[in-house]
């Protein structure tokens, strides 16, 4: 969540003073993560004894499906 104040902080700064909703800011973080908390769910098999660390090939494919999806704030 500080993430989402500096966010705001930096996007006021730019804007000359228009200060973000908090409230929306917050809003939309939290979809952010529970979107995120879908697609990880789709790979819980994949994900289920990584405990142990996975095998190579698992862990690229993993992050070639997950990195974009993961960062992204749409």
């Amino acid at each position: 969540m500080d993430a989402t104040d500096q966010h705001d902080e930096y996007l006021a700064e730019q804007e000359e003073g228009d200060i973000p909703d908090t409230d929306e800011s917050l809003a939309a973080e939290l979809q952010r993560q529970l979107r995120d908390l879908d697609l990880i769910a789709n790979y819980s098999n994949d994900l289920r004894r990584a405990g142990r660390g996975l095998p190579i090939d698992t862990s690229i494919r993993l992050r070639v499906e997950l990195r974009t999806p993961l960062s992204s704030r749409d």
